[in-house]
């Protein structure tokens, strides 16, 4: 259909124009298109490098042994280990099936090579014993190696050594754990490893109450995290002791959480050490606010939460969970909720199925009382605005008042539970499964040497590459 419309000119002289346009037909189904994506090879040159790197230059995959050597050596990075000619010639006939279908080796080698990366065994870091034996192959060392200190599979250098079987030597392997911790690669072992070690997958599980956090925006959780990821990474990066994870005078910072601290900080977003002398903020990661929120409800601190990650993350001592059968407390207490902290936790310490655990498990959170949910310096609760009691007697009969006082206990009277518990939580990370009984031995020798080392990381994660437990199944 066409309809007239009319315009002026500059000076004012009407036009008309003739347009066509389409009425709406309401019985017709509407088509709305939110956004256009276009999706395209952008390679600034061809072959790309990643291409070069599968298929090397000079090399025809028309040639039948070639495309076998193609394929062969893809597979056996893929997989971290060597294939026997049976495997090579299974993969190499579903090459040419794929390849008389589409008339295309390139389309065909990457059908092929696809498929062998849906393989449970570029899946799963499998170790089958072979032959029987308990000792790892050397492929299978280089991919625990490599694993562990670079959560990725091995470099062209640590291949090549397990082809010749280089690696059962202790001073090659000595000199490699020297090289992959000089690698970038390496902060991802800090990252994977903190992450789990703290537990900073806690603070994603806990919902901010608005009602009582008003200014918490809940964008501000991964610079959580990160603070506490930063800060390990930089401990690791250094090279320093491991104890300054719970006491140091620095901390790694934002200004978006710089701002949440009320701390003078970076301008960026980039994370920056920054320093906390001066400031009312406690170093080390007891101070961290990703540990005050996953210990927490959200609303108020829960300091039974907050004790039992410092005796299960840093003391590796967890306290037995409490009898199934023992209706809570809060059930048989008038308007238990009004109670301060102190008076509930009281409460528990009197019955007689919850003072075992509750007398030797309480201290440790009332110590950390002085900070919020959202991890700020508070002088009052949250929610019924009473005064913060965080003086507290710990076992031993030990008296602490808050954070400080906690920190400075743990590394004068339980440095060496600490030192225990961290190796045992790297060793369980290195090998990839619980430890028994049997693993105690190793632990206690670990210990030693890392306390001796001064609580240098880079000594512990050494001495576990080159520990019989480690190079074998």
């Amino acid at each position: 259909m066409e309809k007239i419309t009319e315009t002026k000119d500059k000076k004012g002289k009407i036009k008309k124009k003739k347009t066509k346009y389409y009425p709406e037909d309401l019985d017709f189904s509407k088509i709305i298109i939110e956004s256009v994506e276009f999706v395209s090879n952008d390679y600034p040159f061809w072959p790309s490098q990643t291409h070069k790197e599968i298929v090397l230059p000079g090399e025809d995959l028309d040639k039948d042994e070639t495309a076998k050597t193609v394929i062969s050596r893809f597979i056996e990075r893929a997989w971290r280990k060597k294939i026997d000619p049976e495997t090579t010639e299974k993969w190499f006939l579903h090459f040419k099936k794929i390849k008389r279908l589409e008339d295309s080796s390139i389309y065909a080698l990457r059908e092929v090579l696809a498929t062998s990366l849906a393989s449970t065994n570029f899946l799963y870091l499998s170790e089958p014993k072979e032959n029987k034996t308990l000792v790892l192959s050397s492929h299978e060392l280089a991919a625990r190696l490599s694993y562990f200190l670079w959560s990725s599979m091995p470099d062209n250098e640590l291949r090549a050594l397990a082809d010749k079987n280089r690696l059962s030597d202790s001073k090659v392997l000595a000199i490699q754990i020297k090289r992959m911790l000089r690698d970038p690669k390496s902060n991802r072992f800090a990252e994977e490893f903190s992450k789990q070690w703290l537990d900073l997958g806690g603070v994603d599980r806990v919902a901010v109450n608005p009602r009582y956090h008003q200014n918490f925006d809940n964008r501000l959780k991964p610079h959580m995290q990160s603070e506490s990821l930063e800060f390990f990474k930089e401990i690791f990066r250094k090279d320093e002791s491991i104890t300054k994870i719970i006491d140091a005078d620095f901390t790694m910072l934002n200004a978006r959480l710089a701002k949440h601290y009320g701390l003078e900080g970076p301008k960026s977003q980039h994370f920056e050490k920054t320093s906390l002398k001066g400031t009312n903020r406690t170093g080390g990661i007891l101070g961290h606010a990703s540990i005050h929120l996953s210990g927490s409800d959200g609303a108020e601190s829960h300091p039974i939460r907050r004790a039992v990650w410092v005796r299960e993350r840093l003391l590796h001592d967890p306290p037995k969970p409490p009898p199934p059968d023992v209706p809570g407390i809060e059930e048989s207490v008038v308007d238990f909720e009004k109670l301060s902290l102190r008076e509930q936790l009281e409460f528990h310490r009197k019955k007689e199925s919850c003072n075992d655990c509750h007398r030797t498990l309480d201290p440790w959170g009332i110590a950390m009382e002085e900070y919020s949910a959202v991890g700020l310096k508070r002088e009052k609760t949250t929610i019924h605005k009473k005064p913060i009691t965080a003086d507290t007697i710990l076992p031993g009969n030990y008296p602490v008042d808050g954070v400080e006082e906690l920190k400075q206990f743990i590394l004068s009277n339980r440095k060496d539970q600490f030192a225990h518990a961290f190796c045992s939580k790297v060793l369980t990370y290195a090998l990839g499964r619980s430890l028994t009984l049997e693993d105690e031995i190793l632990v206690n020798e670990l210990k030693g040497k890392f306390i001796k080392d001064r609580f240098r990381l880079s000594g512990l994660l050494k001495n576990i590459v080159l520990s019989e437990t480690f190079r074998s199944h």
